[in-house]
C-alpha cells in the first residue's frame, strides 16, 4: 500500500524542533463506528478544532490516548477471540482489554455515543467520564470490536502515539445520539465519497483502505496492518509478524 507523506504544520514543526530527541510513543485507541450495508457504510467522524497543536482542522475517527482508569474501569462483553490474540501479542491481557476501553471512553468523550450496556451498579470511580455510564447505568461494552490496524507516528512529530484501530458495526444497535465537544466539531456520519471530499490526515486515510478491505472479509485475517516509519522510510506489514 501507498504511503503518502504527512504534511506538517508550522506551529508542529516548531515544537517537533524544540525537542532534545523524539518522543516516544503513547498507547492510543481508535474505533471505527460503522453503519448501513458493507459496500457503502456511513462513518462516525468529527473534525479537530484548528486550536490543537496535534492534527489540527482535519476529520478523523474518535479515538485518543489510554488513561490509567481503563486499566481498572468495569465492563461488558468478551474481547473476540482473533482480537485478544493479536493485541496479546503486544499486551498483557490486562493492557489489551484497557486499549479496547480507552477507544470507547474516547468515543463517548468526543462524540457522547455511549457504546455501553445495562449492568449491574458498578462504583464510583471519580473519573467523571466512566461515572457518566454508572449514572446511565451502564457499563462499556467491549464486545463486537475488532482491531483492524496499527499505526506508530513518525519520530519527526512532537507527540506520537502507537495507536491501534478497531471497527465496530453499529447496525442493530440502539446507540445514543451523537454530539460536537471541545475535541471534535462537525461529529456525523459519512459515507466513503463524502469522507472523500474532507480533510483528512494521511494515518485516516490509510486506515480507511484498511477499513474498505476489512469490510469485504468474512473472515478477516488474525494479523492486522502495521504502519511505522524506520529508516527514513515507511515500513507496513502484518501484525503479530508471520
Amino acid at each position: 500500500m501507498e504511503i503518502k507523506r504527512p504534511v506538517l504544520t508550522e506551529k508542529e514543526k516548531e515544537l517537533r524542533n524544540a525537542l532534545p530527541r523524539a518522543a516516544r510513543p503513547k498507547k492510543a485507541s481508535t474505533i471505527i463506528l460503522w453503519k448501513g450495508p458493507r459496500e457503502n457504510p456511513q462513518i462516525l467522524m468529527g473534525q479537530r478544532a484548528k486550536r490543537h497543536d496535534f492534527m489540527p482542522d482535519v476529520f478523523v475517527f474518535p479515538g485518543g490516548r489510554v488513561d490509567r482508569a481503563d486499566s481498572y474501569a468495569g465492563s461488558m462483553g468478551e474481547i473476540s477471540p482473533r482480537t485478544k490474540k493479536i493485541l496479546e501479542a503486544a499486551y498483557s491481557p490486562r493492557q489489551a482489554r484497557a486499549l479496547l476501553l480507552a477507544g470507547v471512553r474516547e468515543t463517548f468523550e468526543e462524540t457522547s455515543l455511549m457504546l455501553g450496556r445495562k449492568a449491574p451498579q458498578a462504583r464510583n470511580l471519580n473519573h467523571k467520564s466512566y461515572d457518566a455510564f454508572r449514572e446511565a447505568g451502564q457499563l462499556p461494552d467491549i464486545s463486537g470490536i475488532e482491531v483492524i490496524g496499527r499505526a506508530i507516528t513518525p519520530p519527526r512529530r512532537h507527540k506520537r502515539f502507537d495507536t491501534w484501530f478497531f471497527a465496530r458495526d453499529m447496525n442493530g444497535v440502539n446507540a445514543t445520539d451523537t454530539a460536537d465537544s471541545h475535541e471534535l466539531l462537525n461529529v456525523d456520519w459519512f459515507t466513503f465519497d463524502q469522507i472523500a471530499q474532507l480533510k483528512t490526515h494521511v494515518a485516516t486515510d490509510t486506515m480507511l483502505k484498511v477499513m474498505k478491505r476489512f469490510l469485504t472479509q468474512d473472515n478477516p485475517p488474525w494479523t492486522v496492518f502495521f504502519m511505522r516509519r524506520k529508516g527514513g522510510q515507511f515500513i507496513t506489514d502484518p501484525f503479530p509478524a508471520d
